[in-house]
């Protein structure tokens, strides 16, 4: 992994949130395939291929940098999504990383709608204060875990006995988000893959 210099809070704020701009409109390129049918000898000075890697990993053009938990597999990207990955024995269980220009609402309305897909009622601004805080790619977030039936975007019905874990934090007028959702007992048992993923999301900085 690469390390992040030490630069004031303000001004990391605002290399992240240029970053992840850049990300958001690159991503737009994502839904292009082509398809490659040449081939060649890989030469022994050169580094092993990456089994099952996005194409920005492959050639080199990933700005988003991250470690995949043991077990875990990736699912394919979006816009939405830039990092989307699934986990379980029939991958039933998701995790990814979402980057929301306007932030969708604030900390709060993303919280409650999270809380809704989940069939829970909402909290105010106080129940919020009260809630821990997890670090995201260097900026402190909100941190949510609910249980209940969830209802997936876009889905009639809802799972029963799921947990939903997630991470919301503000970035100027943009919003971070890590959400990770599954049925409660597998859920838990993946808590710490979970952290392992969120405490290695970082972005490749521009050289200085």
């Amino acid at each position: 992994m690469i390390a992040l210099p030490f630069r004031a809070p303000h001004t990391r704020c605002v290399l992240v949130l240029a970053a992840c701009t850049f990300i958001l409109v690159s991503c737009d390129r994502i839904t292009e395939r082509m398809e490659i049918t040449q081939t060649r000898e890989i030469s022994s000075y050169e580094a092993k291929p990456k089994l099952n890697a996005y194409p920005q990993e492959r050639f080199g053009d990933e700005r988003l940098l991250w470690e995949t938990p043991a077990g875990w597999a990736r699912a394919e990207r979006s816009q939405m999504r830039p990092v989307n990955l699934t986990f379980g024995p029939n991958k039933e269980g998701e995790c990814y990383l979402s980057m929301l220009p306007g932030g969708a609402g604030g900390v709060l309305a993303n919280v409650n709608r999270w809380r809704k897909q989940m069939g829970q009622p909402e909290i105010g601004e106080e129940e919020l204060a009260k809630l821990p805080q997890k670090t995201l790619m260097g900026i402190q977030g909100v941190f949510v875990t609910v249980d209940g039936a969830y209802t997936n975007v876009g889905a009639t019905e809802a799972k029963e006995n799921h947990r939903m874990l997630g991470i919301v934090a503000a970035l100027g007028d943009a919003g971070l988000f890590v959400k990770m959702v599954g049925p409660k007992e597998l859920v838990e048992a993946n808590t710490a893959a979970f952290d392992q993923f969120v405490s290695s999301l970082s972005l490749r900085m521009p050289p200085q």
